[in-house]
C-alpha cells in the first residue's frame, strides 16, 4: 500500500488549491493505490486536505487517516477526532521539544511514497520537511503551483 504526507502552512489561505488537491488526491487513489494518508492536522492545509479525504472517503472507504502526532497526548487529548482511523507517534528517540515537529516531519517522509506539498511562501517547518523530501528524491506534488507542477500536468491529463 503506498502513502501520502502533507506539508503546509499553519495559516494560510487554500482555496484556490481545494480544486486541484480534490483531483490530485482522487487520481493517487485511483492510479497509484495510495490508500495511506498521514495528516498532522496542525494548521489550515492539513484541515483542507483531511476534509477533502473525509468526502473522497464515501466513494473509496478503504482510505485510511492516520494523524501524525509529534508530542505524546496527555490523557485527557488522546480521543481521536472523527475524521481519523488512528493515530501514530514516530519519534524514537527523546528530543526537545522546539524540535519534535521538525523531527516527526523528517521521519514521516522516510516513510511515505509521495508528499503534497501546500507551501506558499519562505521558511518554516513545512518548507524544511519539503527540502528533505526533496532531498530524499520523493515525489512532490505542489498543488501551489497548480498545472504548472509537472506531477499535478502528467496526473490531471
Amino acid at each position: 500500500m503506498k502513502s501520502c504526507a502533507f506539508f503546509g502552512h499553519r495559516k494560510g489561505e487554500y482555496s484556490q488549491e481545494e480544486r486541484i488537491l480534490f483531483e490530485v488526491l482522487k487520481r493517487l487513489i485511483e492510479r497509484y493505490q495510495v490508500f495511506q494518508f498521514y495528516i498532522g492536522a496542525r494548521g489550515d492545509f492539513d484541515w483542507l486536505a483531511t476534509a477533502l479525504l473525509s468526502e473522497l472517503r464515501k466513494q473509496y472507504p478503504f482510505v485510511k487517516l492516520t494523524k501524525v502526532l509529534s508530542y505524546i497526548p496527555k490523557e485527557k487529548e488522546q480521543s481521536q477526532p472523527q475524521y481519523f482511523d488512528d493515530s501514530i507517534y514516530l519519534l524514537e528517540r527523546k528530543v526537545p521539544p522546539r524540535f519534535c515537529i521538525l523531527e516527526t516531519n523528517k521521519m514521516l517522509v522516510d516513510k511515505v511514497d509521495f508528499v503534497i506539498s501546500g507551501i506558499k511562501y519562505c521558511g518554516g517547518g513545512a518548507r524544511k520537511a519539503v527540502e528533505y523530501a526533496e532531498r530524499k528524491k520523493k515525489v512532490i506534488i505542489d498543488v501551489c503551483k497548480g498545472t504548472e507542477d509537472n506531477f499535478i500536468k502528467e496526473l490531471l491529463s
